[in-house]
């Protein structure tokens, strides 16, 4: 497994790791990716090792990141080359680095108010059977590291994503934007003139979609 893919595979299933791994372990891994000198075929080697060992057995990352799992120093001769192995490695541990530290992170206190709504952790949803790590909901990583997906976003009696929710937050990009979309769902809404989550449920739900149309519109 190229470097790459092991990145591409961590990001898909980040937000459900963060909320299985213990924060003792993640310090561990924090320090590592915050390494200036030293080999990066090591560096990833160990942090890739380190978050397999932390989840349980029969996690699909884990069985993806087996005893098979090698990271190779010599290319494939037989292919052209853009960048080195070390490259590649290297930017695992960058993006590792880009995982532990999220833009989805509030920056300081002004975000609280949208965490303050009520919310179901990564961890309890996907308890309850579901992929937290779905790109086409919020989710939003609070001060202690806790990842919390607004409870707007779901059906009250089947707790699935409301088909609204999840075309409004594809449209807005909330895998990129969470903080931003969070704040369009729960903010007073000129267009609207009410805030777009109160429609959730009502004859005015039917407008929403237009209304994410509207702001895009104005970006």
């Amino acid at each position: 497994m190229e470097p790459e893919d092991v990145l591409a595979t961590l990001r898909a299933h980040w937000d459900e790791i963060r909320s299985i791994i213990d924060l003792r372990l993640l310090d561990q891994i924090r320090a590592l990716a915050e390494e200036t000198t030293g080999d990066p075929v090591r560096i990833a080697r160990k942090m890739v090792r380190l978050v397999r060992a932390a989840l349980p057995e029969g996690h699909p990352v884990s069985e993806l990141f087996d005893d098979n799992v090698r990271f190779t120093r010599d290319g494939d001769a037989s292919q052209p080359v853009t960048r080195t192995p070390a490259d590649g490695h290297a930017a695992l541990v960058a993006g590792f680095a880009n995982l532990l530290h999220p833009a989805s992170t509030p920056p300081d206190d002004a975000d609280d108010w949208l965490l303050a709504a009520d919310s179901v952790t990564a961890a309890d949803y996907r308890a309850g059977g579901r992929d937290p790590g779905d790109p086409d909901l919020i989710r939003l990583t609070d001060h202690q590291g806790t990842v919390r997906l607004p409870a707007f976003q779901f059906d009250g009696a089947s707790g699935r994503p409301l088909p609204v929710v999840v075309a409004v937050n594809r449209l807005l990009d909330a895998a990129d934007d969470p903080w931003g979309v969070a704040d369009w769902w729960l903010g007073a809404n000129a267009w609207l003139d009410t805030v777009p989550a109160r429609l959730l449920g009502t004859d005015g739900e039917r407008t929403l979609l237009a209304a994410a149309r509207a702001e895009i519109a104005e970006w």
